[in-house]
This record gives structure tokens, C-alpha cells and sequence, in this order.
């Protein structure tokens, strides 16, 4: 899961490069290594917080970044007329500090706060107010077979946590979520974790919320919401004669599937329940599994096989004739009907 650099600042998505400003100046201020014995941990979010600052400061950066995250922000993306070059970070937080205050004195704040101190209670802190950070939406992709079967998924995040109980100090740090997914989950079903963004001392963690979305698969497609697609390529003579499919499922099962019927256009054979489990009774009810093929008819025949195929075609309509002039409900000894 990339950063998320409002969440670094501090800052709503909607807010303006003014505001953007404000929240680096007073983090920047605050996470300055020299004031902290250049700790490696305060140096890892100083880093974090130059990175974002630079980010959304910047209006072509901000708006990639709002559009493909941070993995399109740093692989790069078509723009609308001329490729947007991959951006990197220069790796240098002190020089953006010095840009940003012209100096590198870690105390650059001291003057401002004796010429304009400011009123006690303007802050959101002062007044007892903490205002939660947006929502964290992510995809969370599940095979075929994750879904088939259900079970526990585990996915890393990085967040901002406070070190110790006087809520004074940030660190970067790792934790392992545990998302429970259901046999048969639906596709664009959300698990949400409350309050598990960064953590500040003037905000409330943002919610994460993980969306399931379908991985291709080799063999199956989702339809709706519980059936399986199989699509097949057959030959002519498969599709006149009838052939055998024969397939894995999901669980590990091989399935046999006899096709005796002529394949025509828009034909499908439908198996009931060998589709995904139903999330309301996923030991009971399964959707269903539907083949449907397309046929590879020959590039050329010769003289021979045409007139094979003729002859073959006029025994069915010999037989379809015969077919016909029977008494209803009498077949004929001949006849040779699956």
C-alpha cells in the first residue's frame, strides 16, 4: 500500500496549496532531525513529510497522484500530449526545508511565535477538537480460487503511531491487517478498519477500507455475481460431432463435460452449481458453471472433402425428410437421434 502523502500532512484532499504550506511549515518544524539528536526515526518521517510537501505543491505531481496514486506518480503516465515522466524524490529533506524557510536553523520558528504568538484556543487542539482524516480506499485483489474457497487474507500498511502514551512522538511503522473473506465474496464488497491511518495529535485516524476486485484466470470468468464462464475454441468436426470438456475446478475437482449437441451460434451448455458458493449459504448453493465456444472452421477444403460434406448433408436432409412424414410420436429404427 503506496503513502498517503494527505495523511503525511495532515491535510483533507480537497485542501488548497495554501493549507498544503501551513501543514508542512508546522511538521517540518516540529520533525526537524537537529532538534531530536538527528534520531533515524524522526529522519524517516522528516523524509516522509518533504516527500509529500514536494508532492502536493506541486500541481502536475498532485493532480497524477490524486488520479493513479503513488505507484503512477513514480512509474509515470500518459498525459494528455506527451508522456509525464516518472517523479522521484531527490532524497535531500534538509534542502527542501531550506527552500521552503531559506535557512536550515531548526529554530527558524522561535521569532514568528515572539512577534505573533498565537491565541490559545484558535488551534483545533486548543478547542478539544479533533477532526478525522478521510477515508483510505484500496483495491484488494482475489483470485478465482480465494473467492471458491474463502479464508483470511493478509495485507501490509505503513502508518504515522505515537511511541508512547504522552502522544508526543511519531514513528513510522508496519502492521499486518487481517481481512476476512467469505466463500463467494461479490466483487466491490468492502472491509473497513476503523481508525487505522496515521495517527496525529490534532486528528482522528483515517478509516481504511479494503474493495475486492476479480483477478483474471486462465480458465474461469465471474458472470453476475456467482457463475462461472468458460469460454472454447472447438473444431468443425467437435462442433458437428460432439466432443468431451474437460476441466479443473476450483477446488481442485476435474470435471468431464459431454457435448452431444450440434454447437451453433449462441449456443452454451449450462451446469448447475459448479459456479461460485452464494455468500448467504456458500456450503449449499453455488451459481453455475455456463461453456460457451466458438467455432474454428477450416481455412481451406478440398474437392474430396467438399463433396464428402455434400454427401454427408444429404443424408440428413434424406433422414429429416423421413423424420417428417412420420405419425406424431413414432422415430423411425433408423433414425439416429441424440
Amino acid at each position: 500500500m503506496g503513502f498517503d502523502y494527505y495523511g503525511i500532512l495532515g491535510v483533507k484532499r480537497s485542501c488548497c496549496q495554501l493549507e498544503v504550506k501551513r501543514a508542512y511549515r508546522r511538521l517540518a518544524l516540529k520533525y526537524n532531525p537537529e532538534k531530536h539528536d538527528n534520531d533515524e526515526n524522526i529522519k524517516r518521517i522528516f523524509a516522509l513529510i518533504a516527500e509529500a510537501y514536494e508532492v502536493l505543491v506541486d500541481h502536475k505531481h498532485r493532480a497524477v497522484y490524486d488520479q493513479y496514486g503513488e505507484e503512477g506518480l513514480k512509474r509515470g503516465v500518459p498525459g494528455p500530449t506527451e508522456y509525464i515522466q516518472p517523479y522521484t524524490y531527490h532524497g535531500e529533506p534538509l534542502k527542501t526545508y531550506n527552500d521552503f524557510f531559506g535557512t536550515n536553523n531548526p529554530y527558524a520558528d522561535l521569532l514568528d511565535y515572539y512577534q505573533n504568538p498565537p491565541p490559545m484556543f484558535e488551534s483545533p487542539l486548543g478547542k478539544g477538537y479533533k477532526e478525522k482524516d478521510a477515508t483510505i480506499v484500496r483495491p484488494l485483489a482475489l483470485s478465482l480460487e480465494e473467492v471458491y474457497k474463502g479464508g483470511l487474507k493478509k495485507m501490509k500498511i505503513q502508518r504515522l503511531v505515537f511511541t508512547d502514551e504522552t502522544c508526543t512522538e511519531l514513528k513510522l511503522r508496519e502492521k499486518v491487517l487481517s481481512i476476512p473473506i467469505k466463500a463467494g465474496t461479490y466483487p466491490s464488497t468492502e472491509v473497513r478498519f476503523k481508525e487505522e491511518g496515521d495517527q496525529g495529535p490534532t486528528r482522528i485516524p483515517a478509516d481504511v477500507i479494503f474493495i475486492t476486485e476479480d483477478r483474471p484466470h486462465d480458465t474461469y470468468v465471474r458472470s453476475g455475481l456467482s457463475d462461472l464462464l468458460h469460454f472454447r475454441t472447438v473444431t468443425l468436426k467437435e462442433a458437428l460431432c460432439g466432443f468431451m470438456v474437460t476441466l479443473k475446478t476450483l477446488d481442485d475437482r476435474i470435471l468431464r463435460i459431454k457435448i452431444t449437441d450440434v454447437v451453433m451460434p449462441k449456443f452454451e451448455k449450462v451446469i448447475e452449481g459448479e459456479g461460485l458458493p452464494l455468500p448467504a449459504c456458500p456450503l449449499k448453493a453455488k451459481g453455475n458453471l455456463i461453456l460457451r465456444f466458438r467455432v474454428d472452421f477450416p481455412e481451406y477444403l478440398s474437392k474430396k472433402s467438399k463433396k464428402a460434406f455434400e454427401e454427408a448433408f444429404k443424408v440428413v436432409e434424406e433422414e429429416n425428410e423421413k423424420f417428417e412424414k412420420l405419425p406424431c410420436g413414432v422415430m423411425s429404427e433408423e433414425s439416429d437421434i441424440d
